[in-house]
C-alpha cells in the first residue's frame, strides 16, 4: 500500500476549553457540511451499582426539554435547520452528533449546547421517558441476538461491570428520578469529562461559536481511568471453573449462538493481531468460518467473528443463527476450523490478503465528514492520542504468522470456548 499521501498527515488542532473539555477539530475544505460530536468518557460500564442504565438514560432525557424549549420544540428547530441529530451510549462513551450545513452551525450548536448544558428533568417528562426505556428494554428481550449477547457478555465477564446490558433493567431505569438525574448530570457533564470533536467546512467563526455555546463547568467527579494495557478483569471466577455452556429458550424459529472467549483491552499489544483473527476467522467472503459455515456446508445464512474490546477487558465470538437441528454441526464445525488454525497457522497469502482488507477498510473508514469526527473524538477518548494512518498501517503490516498462531491459542482455543445458544422451546 501506497502511504506517501498520509505520511505528512496532520493532527487535528486541539484545545482545552476553560473548565477543561477538549476541542479538536479538523478543516476539510472540500466538503459541504460540518460534523460535529460532544462525546463523554464515562458509559453504561462505569455507572454506579443500582443505576444501571443512567447514561443511556441521560442520553434520552436531554432531548425532552431545557428550561426555555419544550421537546418539540428541540425537535422543530433541529428540523428547521435541516440538521441530522443522533446520540448513542456505548458501555465505554457517550455521544451526541450533529450534521449541518456551515451557514447553520451556530444555531444548531444552541440547541445542543442548550440540551445537554440545560435539561430540565420535568417530572412528568422522566416518568413518560422511563415508561418508554422499559418498553426498549422489553423490545431488547424480544430480540433473540440481543437477549443472547447480553447474557453471553454476563457469563463472559462475570463481575466486571462491562457484563451489565446498557439498557439497564427496569428496577434501575426506575430509580432514575429527576433529582438523582440532576445529580448525576453534573457529574458526568463536566468539563474534564467532555471531548467536541468537529469536522467538516469550517469557516471563519467556527471554533469560536463551538467556544462560545459548549461551556461546560469545571469537573464535578473525575473522568474514569484512562484505557490499560492489562487491566485487571474483576471476574467473580476463574475461566477453568466457570460454567461454559449457557442455553436460553424462547418461542422462537431459529437458534442464535455466540461461541467466545475472555478477550483483551484495547491497548493491548494484541489489539491488531485479535482484529485480523477475527477477519481470518469470520470476517470477509473468503474467511474460513463463513466459507465452512455457509458456503461447504449450508448451515446458515448469518454467521461472523467479532471482537469487543473494552477499556479494562474485552471478548471475542463467534456469532449467528441457524435452524435448531443444524446448530450441534455448527459449532462442531467453529471448533474445527479454531482447532485446525492453532494446528496448522496461517500462510503467507492468506495473512497478506487479510492485511490488505484491514487496511483497505481503515482507508474507507476516512471518507465522510461524520467519520472523520468520529476519528478524532475516539482517537482522544480511546487511545489518548492522535492515531495517523501511517502508524496504524504499519502495525497491521507487522503481524506476521508467529503472532496470528500465538494469539490463536491464547484466544481461540476450543477447549476453552464459552457456548450460549437462544433457541426454540
Amino acid at each position: 500500500m501506497n502511504l506517501d499521501r498520509f505520511n505528512d498527515e496532520n493532527p487535528p488542532r486541539r484545545e482545552v476549553l476553560p473548565g477543561g473539555a477538549v476541542l479538536l477539530s479538523r478543516p476539510i475544505p472540500s466538503v459541504h457540511s460540518v460534523a460535529l460530536g460532544v462525546w463523554l468518557r464515562w458509559g453504561a460500564q462505569d455507572e454506579p451499582a443500582g443505576l444501571e442504565g443512567l447514561t443511556h438514560f441521560l442520553e434520552h432525557i436531554v432531548f425532552k426539554g431545557t428550561a426555555s424549549r419544550s421537546a418539540f420544540e428541540i425537535a422543530r428547530a433541529f428540523d428547521s435547520l435541516g440538521v441530522a441529530v443522533d446520540a448513542f451510549t456505548t458501555k465505554d462513551q457517550v455521544a451526541f452528533t450533529i450534521k449541518v450545513l456551515p451557514e447553520y452551525l451556530d444555531p444548531a450548536c444552541a440547541i445542543l449546547a442548550d440540551m445537554l448544558l440545560r435539561p430540565a428533568f420535568d417530572p412528568e417528562l422522566v416518568t413518560l421517558e422511563q415508561d418508554v426505556v422499559c418498553e426498549e428494554i422489553q423490545e431488547a428481550f424480544d430480540t433473540p441476538e440481543d437477549r443472547l449477547h447480553d447474557a453471553f457478555a454476563a457469563r463472559i465477564f462475570g463481575a466486571h461491570p462491562r457484563g451489565r446490558p446498557i439498557l439497564g433493567n427496569h428496577d434501575s431505569v426506575r430509580r432514575l428520578e429527576p433529582e438523582v438525574l440532576r445529580r448525576e448530570h453534573g457529574h458526568l457533564f463536566a468539563g474534564e469529562n467532555v471531548v467536541i470533536a468537529v469536522a467538516g467546512n469550517l469557516q471563519d467563526g467556527s471554533l469560536a461559536t463551538v467556544r462560545e455555546h459548549f461551556q461546560f463547568p469545571g469537573p464535578a467527579a473525575a473522568p474514569p481511568p484512562p484505557p490499560t494495557e492489562s487491566g485487571d478483569t474483576g471476574r467473580a471466577d476463574s475461566p477453568a471453573a466457570m460454567d461454559r455452556r449457557l442455553e436460553l429458550k424462547s418461542p422462537i424459529v431459529q437458534s442464535y449462538f455466540e461461541i467466545g472467549n475472555l478477550g483483551i483491552p484495547i491497548l493491548h499489544e494484541d489489539r491488531v493481531p485479535l482484529i485480523l483473527l477475527a477477519n481470518i476467522l469470520g470476517g470477509g467472503l473468503s474467511s474460513r468460518i463463513f466459507q465452512a459455515v455457509r458456503e461447504r456446508e449450508g448451515l446458515a445464512y448469518t454467521v461472523y467473528n467479532y471482537s469487543d474490546l473494552g477499556r479494562e477487558i474485552g471478548l471475542v465470538s463467534c456469532a449467528g443463527c441457524c435452524s435448531p437441528e443444524k446448530a450441534a454441526r455448527v459449532e462442531e464445525v467453529i471448533r474445527s476450523e479454531y482447532g485446525r488454525l492453532i494446528a496448522d497457522g496461517v500462510g503467507a497469502d492468506e495473512l497478506a490478503n487479510n492485511c490488505a482488507q484491514i487496511k483497505s477498510q481503515l482507508i474507507f473508514s476516512l471518507e465522510g465528514v461524520p467519520n472523520q469526527m468520529f476519528r478524532l473524538a475516539k482517537n482522544e477518548v480511546v487511545f489518548g492520542r492522535f492515531l495517523p494512518v501511517a502508524e496504524l498501517v504499519t502495525q497491521i503490516d507487522a503481524v506476521d504468522p508467529d503472532v496470528i498462531a500465538r494469539c490463536a491459542s491464547a484466544y481461540f482455543d476450543p477447549d476453552r470456548l464459552v457456548v450460549a445458544t437462544h433457541g426454540p422451546l
